[in-house]
């Protein structure tokens, strides 16, 4: 008799977080070498294709469980503007000055506003909105 051994399987979110770098990885073309990612409220900017990429993979691994609602898009030859909501809970490390605490549940509405330069992305500016949803110990107000 001959055994298959049910192949391992990552779990979802592990699948979840691999499809977003792989999907970073593949947009890495669509930035210039010198781009800008900025978050206003956060006073947080980025300078550079590569660390702008690293600090977008730090931002995605500090969101579990997360659930994305795309709201609209708006384009033309010179920018792209993106408007979302996700909602997470907060793992405790990798979203810069964001006014929440690790284990929160979170809802992060962002307006993406891409400026092209010959078709890449040569700044990002991101207006947030950050809400928490359920506190990660209600026992704090008490």
């Amino acid at each position: 008799m001959q055994s298959n051994p049910t192949p391992l399987r990552p779990a979802p979110a592990i699948d979840a977080l691999q499809a977003h770098q792989t999907l970073l990885s593949m947009l890495r073309d669509l930035y210039v070498p010198e781009v800008v990612w900025v978050a206003p409220a956060r006073d947080i900017r980025h300078a550079g294709r590569e660390e702008v990429i690293r600090h977008l993979l730090r931002e995605a691994s500090a969101m579990r469980e997360p659930e994305y609602s795309f709201l609209r898009r708006s384009f033309n030859e010179r920018q792209i503007i993106d408007e979302y909501a996700v909602r997470f809970v907060y793992a405790g490390e990798g979203l810069e000055k964001a006014p929440i605490d690790a284990g929160d549940c979170v809802e992060l509405k962002r307006v993406r506003i891409l400026d092209l330069v010959g078709g890449k992305v040569s700044v990002e500016t991101c207006i947030e909105n950050w809400t928490v949803l359920v506190p990660a110990d209600r026992t704090k107000t008490a």
